[in-house]
């Protein structure tokens, strides 16, 4: 009797000038052994469910399989995060359940004043703990992520016409254009408006 096997390929693409920490820190594959136990027996069914509706003729089908690959996207980095793996790539800070609640607040409100002492608070955990532990797991310092994140939303405000510079600053936490164009240029290399050009020429390429 003759098996029949389907090999289901995909990729993603991101915005050339985004950045992200968990992005830029993932190791060239994840290969997830033994997914039905690691991911739970749902994934060998959406893998299935994939192989039936891409390319079918049925209405919504590659809408459906592109959903569903963002979901295996998803866990496949969520399961490599939780590994023991992680620790090698500076990444295990986002399974740490006391850097978690810390990290899932901030991303919740990454405008509001935040300092280490209020990310120690929604951590549960004194001031000088918190910031060893999120140096030691994150391989960097909890302000580090707090300004790389807020840029990285400053830089897609920039990026539609419609916003501002001061837009920009605000949505990124930044109480003054000043200190938001100083904290950019030092981080970024570029001024926000000389972003703003890079980004305009690049696109009209």
């Amino acid at each position: 009797m003759s098996v029949t096997r389907t090999l289901i390929c995909g990729h993603f693409s991101f915005d050339p000038h985004a950045k992200h920490i968990l992005l830029e820190r993932l190791p060239p594959i994840i290969h997830l052994r033994n997914y039905g136990e690691t991911a739970g027996k749902w994934m060998e069914a959406t893998l299935r469910m994939i192989g039936d509706e891409a390319g079918g003729l049925r209405l919504g089908g590659d809408l459906i399989a592109l959903k569903m690959s963002e979901a295996i996207l998803a866990q496949a980095i969520r399961s490599f995060v939780e590994s023991d793996e992680s620790s090698r790539w500076g990444l295990n800070g986002f399974s740490d359940h006391h850097l978690a609640r810390a990290l899932d607040a901030f991303h919740k409100d990454p405008s509001a004043s935040w300092t280490i002492e209020t990310m120690a608070g929604f951590a549960g955990m004194s001031r000088t703990n918190f910031a060893v532990q999120f140096q030691k797991k994150m391989a960097m310092s909890p302000m580090q992520y707090v300004t790389a994140w807020r840029l990285e939303i400053a830089k897609q405000c920039l990026t539609d016409p419609s916003s501002s510079v001061s837009d920009a600053a605000e949505r990124a936490g930044y109480a003054s254009d000043s200190a938001f164009a100083r904290v950019f240029k030092r981080e970024i290399g570029l001024s926000p408006a000389g972003f703003r050009r890079q980004i305009t020429l690049t696109s009209t390429h």
